[in-house]
């Protein structure tokens, strides 16, 4: 029950027994309130779900995500090179948006959110569909700024495949441990891509070639299938609340 319906519901039965009245508006409005409150859905809508979890995405992740493109946009307005640092970037992206969808894992609430009309599952897609278009909207930003004309394209597949690389492994890693490693998992992995992707940059210059353009978007295709299979996992298990996942040490 709302608020304002609450204090007019609590104003009316004041009237009524200041009155004496046997009968009146305030079992009516007793009656009313009962009726609305039955008649509301007890799961909420789609768009309610994702505009929910938009107000409870930790400030650190918005931070992180307005820092990264901050530091590109500075780079890139100075005039330094910043095609070679899309792919870190892009693996960077995915780990600030990673410990906001791991989170509830990590803070022990998967259990308790499996039996709200809003469970984890919903949560944890959500916080992916928030940050995930918020996430490409940057990828776009910074590979237009890195490059101009046909080689934003190609800016664009070696942030793109880092980035889907490092989601799907984080979500891989953050589910094959226990609960309260959900996170340090997740972002020890995202790591890892980043730094492969730094070394292969310093060991294979040649891959980063214009010509390499066509195989860095077929690795952003597979990359994508591996991110996309780890999130249905992720969301199965989440609805499950991680019952195959492994136990801490704490819980044995």
């Amino acid at each position: 029950m709302r608020a304002r319906e609450r204090h007019a519901l609590e104003r009316a039965l004041r009237d009524h027994y200041r009155a004496g009245e046997a009968v009146g508006a305030a079992p009516r409005a007793l009656v009313e309130a009962v009726a609305r409150e039955l008649a509301r859905p007890v799961r909420p809508g789609p768009l309610e779900v994702v505009a929910a979890q938009v107000r409870r995405i930790g400030a650190a992740a918005w931070v992180l995500h307005g820092a990264l493109v901050l530091v590109v946009a500075v780079l890139a307005l100075s005039g330094a090179p910043v095609d070679s640092a899309v792919g870190a970037v892009g693996a960077a992206l995915a780990l600030a948006s990673l410990t906001e969808v791991t989170r509830s894992r990590s803070s022990g609430m998967v259990e308790l959110e499996a039996a709200c009309a809003v469970n984890a599952q919903a949560v944890a897609c959500a916080r992916a569909l928030v940050l995930g278009c918020a996430d490409a909207l940057a990828l776009l930003a910074l590979s237009l700024a890195s490059a101009g004309g046909s080689g934003a394209w190609t800016a664009l597949a070696q942030a793109l495949a880092p980035y889907l690389a490092a989601f799907g492994a984080g979500l891989l890693a953050a589910r094959r441990v226990a609960s309260a490693d959900a996170t340090t998992a997740a972002v020890v992995a995202a790591v890892g891509v980043c730094a492969a992707y730094v070394a292969l940059r310093g060991l294979c210059p040649a891959a980063f070639a214009p010509a390499s353009a066509l195989a860095w978007w077929l690795a952003a295709a597979l990359a994508l299938v591996f991110a996309a299979l780890e999130a249905r996992s992720w969301l199965r298990a989440a609805e499950s609340a991680f019952a195959d996942a492994p136990l801490g040490a704490a819980s044995l």
